[in-house]
């Protein structure tokens, strides 16, 4: 079923609600837009101009269905928010999609909403931009080889954000420990289905759109069921999995690597050895929901870290949006989600729906 994204416009009368399909808002989103838009959004929190409120969760099933809720205020763009995603594992076997749920956006002015947007659509979009602000801020500029940890969904949202930052990726291998088939068969159709999916909206931006056409298209991509040997030869790792034991080893990990760990958002999940954290300067999307639920959480049960300690990349991003790589010095980012994110790439859907008078309206 299409994805539904509402705008509602205020009449004298009545409330105009303009109703845009999946299909809609996969033409108004971007890549280098939606990257921009997380990057200020983390700014805000940084600066105080954006505020997140606790997140609510609940397992429904253990292991196979749950819930969270996460809300905040981006005050400089005048909008408050709050997702509720769901995900439902057993949804594939009857030709239901696992992940449901959506985003509403109101206006800090007169408290009307302002949009209601399915929230599986956007969170792929928000949280391959998360990780490509870290890695835009943190990897290596010259980076050639990228690790995709997870064949799942998110992994093509991942590797685009990826090559949308960094334009010297030629290599692109995928590990899927649970499910290696799955990366089997992703390396096989990768750079069509990156092609077709995201550059048709990039052309927008020329010099990117041209860029990536020529990247994509040199583009190496393979699957290995060699964790190992793949993670010491790259150059920057995302991991996004449900895993709840470490897959990457910390001594398997090389002077200068960027990660972005995507998986972890709920107690218990785990992606890397936690002694990472003794070498690697790490940073978090938000200091107390890391502490809990992110991969940070590991660190913190063993004594490595403390909540206090650790470093919001908003704290960085509201100092210097310059790169920061050196050579020697590891770094990671633990990205649990927040909900600023889903605010700002809503409203940046919202903002090009006006301008392109996107969708179908009706009265609500």
């Amino acid at each position: 079923m299409d994805t539904i994204f509402w705008l509602f416009a205020k009449t004298q009368e009545v409330v105009i609600m303009r109703i845009l399909t999946s299909s809609d808002l996969q033409t108004l989103l971007d890549f280098p837009s939606v990257i921009d838009a997380v990057e200020t959004a983390y700014q805000d929190k940084g600066t105080g101009q954006g505020v997140i409120w606790p997140m609510i969760y609940h397992e429904f099933i253990s292991d196979q269905a749950d819930m969270d809720i996460r809300s905040g205020y981006l005050k400089s763009q005048h909008a408050y928010g709050v997702k509720l995603l769901s995900w439902f594992a057993e949804n594939e076997a009857k030709g239901l999609p696992e992940l449901n749920g959506t985003v509403t956006i109101y206006d800090d002015q007169t408290g009307l909403p302002k949009g209601v947007v399915n929230a599986a659509a956007l969170t792929g979009y928000r949280t391959g931009a998360a990780g490509a602000v870290a890695s835009r801020l943190l990897a290596n500029p010259d980076a050639t080889n990228l690790l995709i940890v997870g064949a799942g969904a998110q992994a093509l949202y991942q590797i685009m954000a990826q090559l949308t930052v960094l334009p010297h990726i030629s290599t692109v291998t995928i590990v899927d420990l649970v499910a290696p088939q799955k990366a089997t068969q992703l390396a096989e159709t990768l750079t069509q289905q990156l092609s077709e999916q995201f550059l048709p909206t990039i052309d927008t931006h020329a010099a990117v759109y041209e860029r990536l056409t020529t990247q994509l298209s040199h583009l190496t991509v393979t699957a290995s069921d060699d964790l190992e040997n793949a993670t010491k030869t790259a150059q920057v790792i995302v991991t996004a999995t449900p895993s709840t034991k470490a897959m990457i080893q910390s001594d398997w990990v090389q002077p200068g690597t960027h990660l972005n760990t995507i998986g972890a958002d709920m107690t218990g999940k785990q992606e890397v050895d936690e002694t990472i954290f003794k070498t690697a300067n790490s940073y978090v999307d938000d200091r107390q929901q890391a502490a809990q639920v992110g991969e940070t959480q590991n660190a913190i049960r063993a004594n490595i870290l403390q909540e206090d300690q650790l470093t919001e990349i908003g704290d960085l991003l509201a100092t210097s949006t310059q790169n920061q790589w050196t050579p020697n010095q590891m770094t990671l980012f633990d990205s649990t989600g927040i909900a600023l994110q889903d605010i700002a790439a809503a409203n940046l859907a919202l903002e090009k729906a006006e301008t392109l008078t996107a969708g179908h309206s009706i009265d609500l």
